[in-house]
């Protein structure tokens, strides 16, 4: 039966999927909801820190059965569970007497990226909201997002607010993307959020395809004498010197990675730099939303000096460099012009469509990296390569001035760029060449009786 009290309390949002908010002030009052912040404030956190979140977390209030937990949370979980009864008849679902549900913290410079709740028997997510007079431009929003006709998050068109003693819960549906934005305040953001879960799902995973977002390129044939001008001009003559090439290439064995410093002249540094600065620059973001977030130039709006540089790395002379630095013999290559800053990301397999590849990755960071950087805060180590499904980094890197980074991205590595922080004000340019190993890449043409058909 219709609970006209419960209804009269929620209201649909205007969003791409179903969202709705419960106030709950008839069901909790405010001096309770109060109470029950500052008991969850003394119950102890687990920070958390992949490539798509990064906040603290309680043990799950109802699965943790050694969990000591203060009255107060044992009443809510008692309220919570009349709730779900009145989502359940609200949205007309069947749950299993499943519930997740845990307290969530997210302090300054915490976050959630985009994604859609679609794991497990998940049916309906639910946050309840704990955060007394939070602004808007503090960040900590429930962002919703737009979808493409592949399913693919497109844009933010909905930030809700994580208003004191209200509920939102929406159904978990194919399209149903959201994110927690970063909080940039020094207060922390608190709920209490979780999943009811159902046996009857209304959603499926689905394979989204997979696009190479740049040209694939064969060696290019250019003469000696031109390929030596331009790397004089460019390079540092250290990186000609067949020893030193060695030393890179023991290095490169051993490790899998290396990274060397000083690759480019410093003239052709404050040159390039200068360039890629300018605001005449058509940079656009690079997505979908649901696998990453930063920005490129296409090919055709690389201004000469950038170009110069991409069109170097697809010479012969640049595959044979490589092939001395790392033993490694080389078919074609992808080049991408990128810019990163806060809000930017990559999460793990939603980089460049390579994934399968054994793949020689190299990154050129040519302009001033911004924001302090260190090796010992995990956080700045932005460029992480792990094995496949075992979420343990194999090795990791931060972005530096004028330093080139190659790493053996082999078929069962996934690689991710860790969250880019508002509140750390990173940010730098960077040229990425994927070059293919040899062996991972057959040209044999497909020939066509069209007379046949």
């Amino acid at each position: 039966m219709a609970d006209s009290t419960f209804n009269d309390a929620v209201t649909k949002l205007n969003t791409p999927f179903d969202v709705f908010k419960l106030d709950c002030r008839n069901m909790i009052s405010n001096a309770e909801a109060f109470k029950l912040r500052e008991a969850l404030l003394t119950m102890t956190f687990k920070k958390k820190s992949c490539d798509l979140y990064s906040f603290s977390q309680s043990s799950d209030f109802i699965r943790s059965t050694r969990l000591k937990k203060p009255k107060e949370v044992e009443q809510f979980l008692s309220l919570l569970k009349i709730i779900k009864n009145k989502i359940a008849t609200y949205l007309k679902k069947n749950f299993n007497n499943m519930i997740s549900v845990s307290c969530s913290k997210y302090d300054r410079g915490d976050y959630l990226l985009c994604h859609d709740d679609r794991v497990d028997d998940r049916s309906v997510a639910f946050i309840y909201y704990l955060n007394y007079d939070w602004l808007p431009e503090w960040g900590g929003t429930l962002d919703v997002y737009s979808v493409d006709d592949t399913y693919s998050a497109t844009d933010i068109v909905g930030n809700i607010n994580p208003d004191f003693n209200s509920m939102i819960f929406f159904p978990v549906e194919k399209y149903s993307y959201h994110q927690v934005a970063e909080n940039i305040s020094t207060f922390p953001r608190i709920s209490i959020n979780g999943w009811f879960h159902s046996d009857e799902l209304s959603w499926i995973m689905c394979d989204q395809p997979v696009k190479i977002h740049t040209p694939i390129y064969t060696p290019h044939s250019v003469s000696n004498a031109r390929c030596n001008t331009i790397s004089r001009k460019c390079i540092e003559g250290i990186f000609e010197k067949p020893l030193f090439r060695e030393a890179i290439k023991e290095t490169f064995k051993k490790d899998g990675f290396i990274m060397c410093e000083g690759f480019f002249k410093p003239d052709m540094v404050d040159y390039l730099s200068n360039h890629v600065f300018s605001n005449a620059l058509n940079w656009k973001i690079r997505g979908p939303l649901n696998k990453r977030k930063y920005k490129y130039l296409d090919s055709k709006d690389l201004p000469e000096s950038i170009l110069s540089v991409v069109n170097l790395l697809k010479t012969e002379r640049m595959f044979q460099f490589f092939q001395d630095c790392t033993g490694l013999r080389f078919i074609a290559v992808n080049i991408e012009v990128q810019r990163w800053h806060g809000g930017h990301y990559m999460v793990s397999g939603g980089n460049d469509g390579l994934d399968g590849y054994n793949i020689l990755s190299v990154y050129l960071f040519f302009s001033q990296c911004f924001g302090t950087m260190s090796n010992s805060n995990k956080d700045d180590l932005h460029y992480v390569f792990e094995v496949k499904n075992t979420l343990t980094p194999k090795f990791a890197c931060k972005p530096q001035h004028n330093t080139i980074f190659m790493v053996n991205r082999d078929s069962n590595m996934d690689s991710y760029v860790k969250y880019c922080k508002v509140v750390d004000g990173h940010a730098w340019t960077v040229v990425v060449a994927n070059y293919v190993i040899h062996k991972d890449f057959d040209c044999r043409p497909l020939l066509f009786r069209f007379d046949q058909q």
